[in-house]
């Protein structure tokens, strides 16, 4: 993706500003990196791998969209997970990325909300426009010769369903 750049340039910044959030991540709402900035880890810790923290972030984010849908709390905006050493939060960067935080305990969730949710709505403008100006797919409307709808016609994001949003054309 174009933005790669300036996304990793998101999650160094708001490492610098933050120094408890020990770890960044740019993921897609289907669990794919976009961008990370987790460092080695520290004496006695693991480093959490970036590709399976993705992928735990979309599974992470289908059950907060239910949750949300179920209990009738609106959109989804974030997720907070607080651990015996610190957080895990989630936060919804746009319609087809989310960010995640790996933050100490000591962090103050106020600040850690703050930051996150500011640099979550940076990323989002950051990949819309790179879904904008990204040349369009040569089979997009072409079906596969198996005869099936192309993939993105076969289902729609759970943010199009929730909405009752039709079927792109």
């Amino acid at each position: 993706m174009a933005a790669e750049a300036a996304v990793v340039e998101e999650l160094r910044g708001l490492r610098a500003r933050v120094p408890q959030v020990g770890g960044a991540l740019a993921a897609t709402v289907d669990g794919l990196v976009l961008a990370e900035d987790i460092p080695p880890a520290q004496t006695g810790q693991q480093r959490p791998e970036a590709e399976p923290l993705a992928a735990l972030t979309a599974a992470a984010l289908g059950l907060a969209f239910r949750m949300n849908e179920a209990t009738g709390r609106g959109a989804f905006r974030e997720l907070l997970i607080h651990g015996e050493l610190g957080y895990v939060a989630t936060y919804a960067a746009g319609p087809a990325a989310v960010l995640t935080l790996l933050a100490d305990d000591r962090i103050n969730v106020g600040r850690l909300h703050l930051e996150g949710r500011r640099t979550a709505g940076r990323i989002g403008e950051l990949v819309a426009e790179a879904q904008l100006s990204a040349p369009p797919h040569p089979t997009a409307n072409a079906s596969p010769p198996d005869g099936r709808p192309p993939p993105d016609r076969r289902r729609l994001p759970l943010e199009r369903r929730r909405r009752g949003s039709p079927t792109p054309e």
